[in-house]
């Protein structure tokens, strides 16, 4: 996995949603259909 430590704020925002959804689990372990919610999740307008 990727320890990236910089980058644009936003970016850094939904990389720490994700780890945090993730819960440190391997990849293989996170069943699809909540992958397909992680994504999803990530194109979602909060602002509106």
């Amino acid at each position: 996995m990727s320890k990236l430590k910089t980058g644009c704020l936003p970016c850094m925002l939904e990389v720490r949603k994700m780890k945090q959804k993730i819960s440190n689990r391997k990849i293989s372990g996170i069943k699809i259909e909540e992958v397909k919610v992680i994504v999803s999740s990530m194109f979602k307008n909060d602002k509106v």
